[in-house]
């Protein structure tokens, strides 16, 4: 287990810059009577209030600080109310001498007078306040709650010309994200980051609150290097004494529509004013804790702050709850049915059929709402009972548990249960042979759902690929079956050697649907995503990639995010920047649960070991490659996938025998019928070590696949097998074209070297630039098999210890006096220095050297791992 940290003492200030200066800016404005803070309990007006002071005090002002607290402001400026005004003092006087005191003590300069919590002041204190800023020209900065504009002596400074309302709204959530990672000194997951946000809504005390006890609990603990929050997202005592404190001024109407929403939410507006008021509504809605919102075409209430609901539900006892849920259920009726009503008529105790039950379960999960769909099934025992919760437990990778219910009254003639146990045993739980076994002793061979077991098991349980005609579309009946439908096929195509067609054929609006297996929505997307890159689309694919993690991460599925992290990182690892894409990956690494599919877990493993390896750390990547190995069955094809991972690893760590184990590999997956994971191999086997049986090989491969992309490989391959400079020159522009500048810094690396070789210098010089310029737009990346002109070839020994110091941006002189020449000397290694790289100046030496540019800023990120 990695060591855990506190969280920093100091709690970070972040995304209020503009509200700092905008308050600033108005109180230095000549007859500014001063701002006004408003905003909810805990969004931050106090630390803000302070953060205005210091930025005042840094720009000449004279800033006091007063404390009200419910005390008077004492006579003497600034105060904080530590004595009560005398008794008998004439106010006339007192005010006069504060104003003559505060007057004296700026000595010129504009004053400001800060005061938290404004509206606790006495009316002695509001007088004083006032009068200084009427004849002492005081500046006022104040805050309080936005419920206590009306109170003590809020309205009084409201009034011109006294001080503006400036209203101090929640945190958005990057702000939440970049809060939460300087609190903890480190990267969040983003779907920890989401919950985050959502659980708090942006209001720091509450998220300060709910860190600490995450942090106290061990619930937010670091994996693979990222934080994360691993179960239920609860309150601590302190966040729900603050929370009760909130709510505690509340009517008892008001407390029971509370009540309603928290356990109902979101409850349809009509059935919440069959129970209360609509002037009550109003003013919760009014105070924001409630929200009305619009669901399609009915309007829908929530609770005001997530937070507010669980504090509400904490509180009720079970004779509350039962009362509660009735009361919704009978105002239901005859406005809304369907599985809510009969949930709610069933935590009221009221006593319904099985069908009933079933049938809302049946239309939860249909629904896409697995969780509810449980909930309903386990009010029904018995083999119905416990096929649909296992079912719906399947749809929310809960493999365990859904092993429990389907395994127990096995009903081998239906086949949508038998097809959801297969999967869950194939996927979920690794047990391919089972999993085959079940199939295999199903009746109703031509059922659609049994096809769809069969190509599971043809995909990923060491069955034979099957052909065109069995991967025609299917309608399935079952909702849990009918998710895996869609990326199952597109899986099954792409590796066929058809990834062109499922990028066409499969377009987002479809696979980024919602489907009742939560997590075989992120499945589809990430097809796609992969089919994207693997015809030439690279940015399609990231922004695909980009908009299914955004999606996995709103849905609060851990291995649907963890499956997109992990395919933004393969889109970076595409483009050559191994150092972008392991950030991506390592967070896909620390979202990756025991319970997550086995193809989401060796794609996600898989990809971060070879991101490791790519970033300098074998090690590393063959102890996550090892790790993988113990996830999968051996008789599982899946291992295929661990293989090329497993030769990328070993290229990347410049071991030898990685191009030969590349040539084995593709042969196999030629021989298996898995043609788009031979053109990989090959072509990695290709650019490892040139060879025309390789490349025809790869050639020959790529004739049956309906990608582009395997052309311009094929090409590439077999350009750098026969020495073809135009040929790599050829491919590395198309390659640099479509965003793949890591595979056309290869080839043009190759094409240096041949010149370079050749003779050619001018021609190598101008390819040399070329690779200095793919090199920085790989952000310094270089594979370790690259061919790579060096410039010793073309340079003299003094040339090159010129130009080494000239990157290091040393002066001539300074040179000079190291290597014992003359300036003049040095200019003239300098200027033919120019002419063999190909390169303008010193400003292009570091990158025609292959050397590090000065000031090179690293990823500290990079320095810990």
């Amino acid at each position: 287990m990695e060591k855990q940290w506190k969280l920093r003492s100091g709690w970070p200030f972040v995304a209020r810059a503009a509200e700092v200066d905008a308050a600033a800016a108005r109180l230095a404005r000549v007859g500014e009577p001063g701002v006004l803070l408003t905003g909810a309990a805990g969004v931050g007006k106090s630390r803000l209030l302070a953060e205005i002071v210091d930025r005042c005090r840094a720009d000449g002002a004279y800033v006091l600080v007063a404390g009200a607290g419910g005390r008077p402001l004492t006579p003497a400026a600034g105060s904080a109310g530590e004595t009560p005004w005398p008794a008998g003092a004439d106010v006339a006087d007192t005010f006069g001498a504060a104003a003559r005191e505060l007057r004296a003590a700026a000595a010129g300069r504009r004053c400001v007078l800060a005061v938290d919590d404004v509206h606790r002041l006495d009316a002695t204190s509001v007088a004083l306040v006032q009068h200084l800023a009427v004849t002492a020209g005081v500046r006022i900065l104040a805050a309080t709650r936005t419920g206590h504009l009306a109170a003590g002596a809020v309205p009084a400074l409201r009034q011109r010309p006294f001080v503006r309302t400036m209203t101090v709204g929640a945190l958005p959530r990057d702000a939440v994200a970049d809060c939460v990672e300087q609190a903890l000194d480190g990267p969040v997951d983003g779907l920890t980051t989401d919950r985050l946000w959502r659980a708090t809504r942006g209001n720091p005390l509450f998220l300060r609150h709910l860190l600490d006890t995450g942090v106290a609990t061990g619930a937010l603990r670091r994996t693979a290097g990222v934080w994360r929050w691993a179960g239920a997202m609860r309150a601590g005592r302190e966040l729900r004494d603050l929370v009760l404190d909130l709510l505690g001024a509340s009517t008892a109407a008001e407390t029971a529509a509370l009540a309603y929403v928290a356990h109902a939410e979101p409850v349809a507006l009509g059935v919440l004013e069959t129970l209360v008021d609509a002037a009550v509504l109003e003013e919760l809605e009014l105070r924001a804790l409630i929200a009305v919102e619009r669901d399609g075409e009915r309007l829908v209430v929530r609770i005001g702050h997530p937070l507010f609901g669980e504090v509400l539900r904490a509180g009720a006892d079970a004779p509350a709850r039962s009362r509660i849920y009735r009361e919704l259920a009978r105002a239901a009726r005859g406005r809304a049915t369907g599985p809510r009503t009969v949930a709610w008529r069933l935590a009221a105790g009221d006593r319904i059929t099985d069908a009933e039950v079933l049938g809302a379960a049946e239309d939860a999960l249909a629904g896409c709402d697995a969780a509810l769909a449980a909930t309903l099934a386990r009010h029904v025992d018995g083999p119905a009972g416990a096929e649909l919760l296992g079912r719906a437990l399947v749809a929310q990778d809960r493999a365990v548990e859904a092993e429990e219910q389907l395994g127990r009254h096995p009903l081998p003639n239906r086949p949508g249960q038998v097809v959801v146990r297969a999967l869950n045993l194939l996927w979920n739980r690794r047990r391919p042979a089972d999993a085959a076994k079940l199939v295999r002793g199903c009746t109703g061979d031509g059922a659609p759902a049994l096809r769809v077991a069969r190509l599971a098991m043809a995909a990923f349980g060491g069955a034979p690929m099957p052909g065109p005609a069995e991967m025609a579309d299917l309608v399935v009946v079952d909702p849990v079956v009918a998710s895996v439908v869609d990326p199952l096929r597109a899986f099954l195509l792409i590796h066929a050697g058809r990834p062109a067609y499922v990028a066409d054929a499969f377009p987002a609006d479809r696979v980024g649907a919602p489907r009742p297996w939560s997590s075989m929505r992120g499945a589809a997307v990430a097809c796609r995503v992969q089919a994207l890159q693997l015809t030439g689309r690279l940015d399609e694919a990231t922004d695909a990639a980009g908009a299914g993690y955004r999606a996995a991460v709103a849905g609060a599925v851990p291995a649907e995010a963890a499956l997109l992290a992990a395919e933004l990182g393969a889109c970076e690892m595409w483009a050559g920047r191994p150092g972008r894409a392991l950030p991506h990956l390592r967070e896909a690494r620390a979202l990756l649960d025991e319970d997550a599919p086995v193809a989401v877990q060796i794609r996600v493993l898989a990809g971060y070991a070879t991101g490791l390896a790519a970033t300098g750390h074998p090690d590393r990547a063959a102890t996550v490659l090892a790790e993988v190995g113990h996830r999968v069955p051996t008789s599982s094809a899946t291992d295929g996938m661990l293989r090329l991972a497993a030769v990328q690893v070993d290229a990347w760590s410049g071991r030898r025998t990685a191009a030969e184990e590349a040539v084995r590999l593709g042969t196999a997956y030629r021989l298996a019928g898995r043609p788009t994971e031979a053109a990989q191999a090959y072509y990695l086997a290709g650019r490892l070590r040139p060879s025309p049986l390789v490349a025809a090989a790869l050639a020959e491969v790529v004739a049956g696949c309906d990608s582009d992309l395997f052309q311009v490989f094929a090409r590439h391959a077999g350009a750098a097998a026969t020495g073809d400079l135009d040929g790599l020159r050829a491919v590395a522009a198309e390659l640099d074209g479509r965003g793949y500048r890591g595979l056309a810094l290869e080839a043009v690396s190759t094409a240096a070297a041949l010149a370079t070789a050749a003779g050619h210098g001018r021609v190598a010089a101008g390819l040399r630039a070329e690779v200095g310029r793919l090199h920085r737009h790989c952000d310094g990346n270089r594979p370790p098999w690259t061919l790579v002109a060096g410039p010793s070839a073309a340079l003299t020994g003094r040339e090159r210890q010129t130009c080494e110091l000239a990157a290091a941006g040393l002066p001539d002189d300074v040179i000079a006096g190291r290597l014992g020449l003359s300036r003049r000397t040095v200019a003239n290694h300098l200027h033919r220095a120019y002419g063999k790289l190909g390169v303008r100046g010193r400003r292009d030496l570091p990158a025609a050297l292959g050397l590090p540019s000065p000031g090179l800023r690293v990823d500290p990120l990079w320095e810990s791992r």
